[in-house]
């Protein structure tokens, strides 16, 4: 077995049993078509490539044979690669596209092996995801949107470009990768509205200095973009973490503790079918901090006083959702985190809590991992594996429920 195939499924099963082509075109972007495809596969996907000349000159088919464990069609031969690719992809990516390419599919010339894939994939009604990449005066030109729109209106997909420095740039990985998702995925949450909230928050020191954690924003990030792409329509109220935001979620950004319990109130005069707290707000905030800068010339004395609980009342507010929250603890036996679970349960009216120890290996703040125990009624389960992953199986006990 081709060593690369290592990576299929680690990350997420989110595109498994999916066979994706991906014609790459004559761009200098083509270079991020190994990270793409490596996302693909973690993902859970089968991914097979296809190249344009023009492409073979900015990276070699040697190299995506390598990212992708598959022979690479470069030229079409009395196999009729065009036709076989086309038949056992469920989808087809373009990523990136040139102006060219874009053109000759609006118009069915079939003169590249990426066009003539396109073409028995448009013939053989394929869902077709084109990722554009050139420069802005090229993009903003009239024929060009004219062919794009006559693209959408047969049917195909299109993400388009970040404008940035008078260039249409590539789209980040993780949201061609999200937006393949959303195409492919059984949307088994269809109809459903799901509030997740996610991040760390801050408290004010002084006008300068906060009190926070380490929390990324990971967990809950990858909890609003599985549920998207099943389907739900998704509100993130996130608070300052790295992770970025997920693409194609409403989001809501918030600092404080407090703010991150006004947003959530908020959003609860509206009907939720499931509420999903990731966050890791600040338990404790300093009684009045000063609006000039403390200095370290003298010892200062801060007197920290409970924060507002993100989550209480949330079932009285939502009295039929299904409530899922998260607990944290440090240094505890499995035994012992499972009482934890249960109590938050208990004292919160919640229907499932994912408690972890953050002090575990692969399991804390910024790791891409977790180990977790899912506990809901009178059952639970211990489960390693990643964000997304754990994600999947949240939203899959959800489904179950209802």
């Amino acid at each position: 077995m081709h060593p690369s195939r290592d990576i299929k499924g680690s990350e997420s099963s989110t595109l498994k049993n999916q066979n994706i082509v991906l014609g790459i075109t004559g761009s200098v972007a083509a270079f991020k078509c190994v990270g793409l495809v490596r996302k693909l596969m973690r993902c859970g996907a089968e991914v097979r490539v296809v190249m344009s000349e023009m492409a073979t000159r900015f990276i070699t088919p040697e190299l995506m044979h390598w990212a992708s464990s598959n022979s690479v069609v470069t030229k079409l031969t009395g196999a009729t690669e065009h036709v076989e690719l086309a038949q056992w992809g469920n989808l087809m990516i373009i990523a990136p596209s040139t102006a060219n390419t874009i053109s000759k599919i609006a118009q069915a010339i079939d003169d590249t092996t990426v066009t003539s894939v396109a073409s028995v994939a448009q013939g053989l009604q394929k869902p077709i995801l084109i990722v554009p990449a050139m420069h802005g005066s090229m993009y903003s030109h009239q024929i060009l949107q004219q062919n794009i729109s006559r693209l959408k209106e047969a049917g195909v997909h299109f993400l388009e470009p970040r404008m940035e420095e008078g260039v249409a740039k590539f789209r980040k990985i993780n949201d061609i990768v999200s937006h393949v998702g959303s195409l492919v995925h059984v949307k088994d949450m269809k109809g459903k509205r799901v509030l997740v909230t996610a991040g760390p928050t801050i408290e004010r020191i002084d006008a300068l200095k906060i009190l926070t954690n380490r929390s990324s924003g990971k967990m809950g990030v990858a909890v609003a973009r599985a549920a998207s792409l099943r389907g739900a329509d998704v509100v993130l109220i996130y608070g300052p973490g790295t992770e970025p935001e997920p693409f194609g979620v409403k989001t809501i950004r918030v600092e404080t503790t407090l703010d991150m319990r006004n947003a959530l109130v908020k959003e609860l005069e509206n009907d939720y079918d499931l509420i999903v707290g990731t966050a890791a707000p600040q338990d404790l905030t300093v009684e009045s901090p000063p609006d000039k800068k403390l200095r370290h010339s003298k010892p200062v004395d801060l007197r920290l006083t409970p924060a507002p609980r993100v989550l209480d009342d949330v079932r009285e507010l939502a009295p039929n959702a299904f409530l899922v929250g998260f607990k944290a603890e440090c240094n505890v036996s499995n035994e012992e985190l499972l009482d934890a679970a249960k109590s938050k349960i208990h004292d919160n009216q919640m229907d499932m809590v994912v408690a972890n120890d953050v002090m575990r290996p692969n399991a804390g703040f910024g790791s891409e991992t977790n180990d977790v125990l899912i506990v809901w009624d009178s059952e639970y389960e211990r489960m390693k594996a990643s964000k997304a992953k754990i994600s999947d199986r949240i939203l899959d006990l959800f489904v179950k429920n209802i």
